[in-house]
Formats: C-alpha cells, structure tokens, sequence
C-alpha cells in the first residue's frame, strides 16, 4: 500500500498543468504590469525605413471600477500633448496641433498608434489574454531564464472567444514561471488561426525591480512584413497603487 500510494503521489505531483493553472498564469503573464492603479514614465523608440522617433511618455491606470488608462507623450516638444484615454469600452485620442479628439471605434484597436508598431489596444491594454482568448498548452519544459534561474517555460496556443473584440485568429504566448514568479517572454501574433508564420511577434526583457515588484521592462514589436523595423518600450519608473484622482480620467485631462 505504501508503494502504491508513492507512485500515485509521483503520478499527482508530475500531471501537467491544469486548465485553471494556464489560467491562472496567463492572467499573471498578461497583467504583470497593472496593479489596483498604477503610474508609469517609459520612453518609446521607433524605428522605420524612413523615420526615427523618440518618446517620453506617462501612464496612469485604474484598474478599480472599470478599466481607465490615460497616457500622454511628455517629449520632444514636436509631440507633446499627444495622448489616448480610454474609460470601459470607450476610446479616444487627442491630437493637440487640431485641439481635436477622436473615438476610436473597435476597428481602429489593431491600428497603429503614433506611426510606431505598437497598436492602440497594445497601449491601453483593452485585450485581456485570460479574459477574450480559449488557450490549450502547446509545450512545456524546463530551462534556465536570461539571469540564470531555473524555470519552467510554457507555451500556449490561444484562440479567441465568440465575439470577443480582437484582431488575431490565434496568438502563440510565452511564459516562466519560477516559484510564485511569472513572466512573459513572447507573444506571436498570426491573423489566421491556421497561419504558419506570425504577422508580428512582441518580446518582453530586461527583468528589473521597479514599483517593489520584478517586470520587464522592455517590450519590443516588429512585424514580418518590415524586416529591420522595431517600436521598444523602456520604463524608467513604475508605481503600483498610488492615489489617482477620478479627473485624470476626463477628456479634459487628456487634452490638458
């Protein structure tokens, strides 16, 4: 009995993760940088065959009743007061040289935000992984991470809900987790579900402490059709659960 009841134990221990596991770890993967609120200052570079550009930027989010973010370009001055609020559903960019805003219908989320790389629901975060996408393990195995840990990697194969408001037939995503930590590595991106090679791929790197907590804090987009071409973000600073006042959500602090 005791040896029936030790290799049961090693059967239990060695299953693979559970449905509510990948659950969970998408959704620790994906949101790895929101907290209850947050604020951010991060710099954007974009790198094009015909232009090269440079932001500062700030981010606040509030992730309490309704998500609300509102990020606005700090630098250089050609660009200042560029921004994008979003509160619920509800998207809206402001162009300071017109003084005009903008809804931005679901159809303009996979657009490009700023001539960079990045899209608008890549900014504001509108898409939640666990939320709007079905995933099923692809692989799982143990490697060591860029700063040397032992970790287990997993990849998975996500499709998207009825009726969700996405853009991708399928989204192949990259994580570890090492302990209680978890990190994203890759997200491919392929606009068929059937689609061998991705339209675009991101890359998350440079694992820092920034805010009391690990993230990484470079996340690089390219796309397939412009070989050589890149948007990175850094962040510079990052603050979890700081006191936001309910006005920085408002179409008047976007276009202050």
């Amino acid at each position: 009995m005791k040896k029936l009841a030790f290799i049961l134990g090693l059967l239990i221990f060695a299953r693979p993760a559970s449905a509510d596991d990948l659950t969970g770890l998408l959704r620790q993967a994906d949101l790895i940088m929101r907290g209850k609120t947050s604020g951010s200052v991060f710099s954007m570079e974009i790198q094009t065959k015909r232009y090269s550009r440079s932001f500062k930027m700030v981010a606040w989010e509030d992730n309490r009743r309704g998500d609300k973010t509102l990020v606005k370009i700090l630098g250089p001055a050609l660009w200042r007061g560029f921004g994008t609020l979003k509160v619920g559903d509800q998207l809206k960019l402001f162009n300071p040289r017109t003084h005009h805003v903008t809804l931005v219908g679901q159809s303009m989320l996979g657009d490009s935000w700023m001539g960079s790389h990045f899209s608008n629901d890549d900014l504001v975060k509108e898409t939640k992984l666990a939320k709007h996408f079905n995933h099923r393990l692809k692989k799982k195995w143990q490697a060591k991470t860029a700063d040397g840990k032992d970790a287990t990697f997993y990849l998975l194969s996500l499709s998207p809900k009825p009726r969700a408001p996405v853009a991708w037939g399928r989204i192949d995503y990259q994580l570890w987790r090492a302990g209680d930590l978890v990190m994203p590595v890759r997200a491919d991106y392929f606009r068929k579900a059937k689609d061998k090679k991705p339209t675009r791929w991101m890359t998350f790197g440079q694992v820092k402490v920034l805010g009391g907590r690990k993230v990484p804090t470079e996340m690089k987009v390219e796309l397939a059709s412009k070989p050589g071409e890149y948007t990175k973000i850094v962040y510079r600073k990052l603050k979890f659960n700081v006191e936001i006042p309910s006005s920085k959500f408002t179409e008047q602090a976007l276009s202050h």
